[in-house]
């Protein structure tokens, strides 16, 4: 049995106990435009390679992407965006039969596809926003992560926590009717995601991990490699690390459990570093 107070990421074929330390979730973009990595994940034997090295660095689970969700990204057909994850999903399968995989989308049919092909979570940057995509949890029972999407809402400063606390509250709610436990649901604060593009709004959502642990369940850090670190010193993409890892360390210090990066080696030695920090404190 479960003790009560701890905080598990479960779902079909896998129970990560997260309570006292984050794992790693490790993005796989296979899309020519993504805004840090973007044309990288060319060739199929590559990714695989990059996999296996990745498992090795601790990687748990594994999401793959076959849109741009940058701001002002250039939408594609739900075939496109299939065709270009299909591919590798089958590779990746064959190759690694008890791998935890994810996929980034916010398409309905694309999600489907994913839902019948044995991908075990759905990433959508709109959080379930539609009775078409709750059918669709009703009906396979993924686990999800449902993130806040600060370009579907008018984003003010003053506002934005309550505006957050009620998003949660209610699409939790909604997959919960869906038939989800809350172990099952991932919860993201959408550091990076507006219109607006404002650094005051990334470091509301920063901050307001510690008011998401109210919702008892597992909360995601995605902030690798955001523009926000270019408003704070010019950096360009080559220059985002090691800003993104402190501050992925103080959101993890606030409760965020689930560390969605494209440097996975690096993260692992955060997590280790964390732990050390985390024992010298306990001293």
């Amino acid at each position: 049995m479960t003790n009560p107070n701890e905080i598990h990421f479960r779902g079909a074929n896998f129970d990560f106990n997260i309570t006292e330390s984050p794992i790693i979730y490790s993005i796989l973009n296979l899309t020519p435009d993504s805004f840090y990595d973007g044309g990288v994940n060319t060739c199929i034997d590559q990714v695989l390679d990059r996999i296996e090295t990745e498992m090795s660095y601790g990687a748990k689970i594994f999401e793959l992407g076959g849109k741009s969700s940058k701001p002002h990204f250039d939408d594609i057909s739900a075939d496109e965006e299939w065709q270009r994850v299909e591919p590798y999903l089958k590779a990746i399968q064959k190759r690694f039969p008890n791998i935890v995989l994810a996929i980034d989308s916010n398409t309905n049919s694309v999600i489907e596809r994913a839902l019948q092909s044995g991908i075990q979570i759905i990433n959508d940057i709109d959080g379930f926003n539609s009775q078409t995509k709750l059918d669709l949890v009703q009906q396979y029972h993924p686990s999800v992560v449902t993130m806040f999407n600060g370009r579907n809402f008018d984003e003010q400063s003053a506002t934005l926590e309550d505006t957050m606390q009620s998003f949660f509250s209610e699409t939790i709610a909604r997959l919960k009717q869906a038939g989800l436990q809350k172990e099952n649901i991932v919860i993201d604060p959408g550091v990076g995601f507006s219109d607006r593009n404002t650094l005051e709004f990334d470091l509301i959502k920063m901050r307001f991990t510690k008011q998401m642990r109210q919702f008892a369940t597992p909360i995601m850090i995605a902030i690798s490699q955001k523009s926000f670190v270019k408003r704070l010193f010019d950096a360009d993409s080559g220059e985002r690390l090691i800003p993104t890892l402190l501050f992925e360390a103080y959101m993890t210090q606030l409760g965020g459990r689930i560390i969605r990066v494209h440097n996975v080696k690096e993260t692992q030695e955060l997590i280790k570093t964390y732990q050390i920090f985390k024992d010298l404190l306990n001293d």
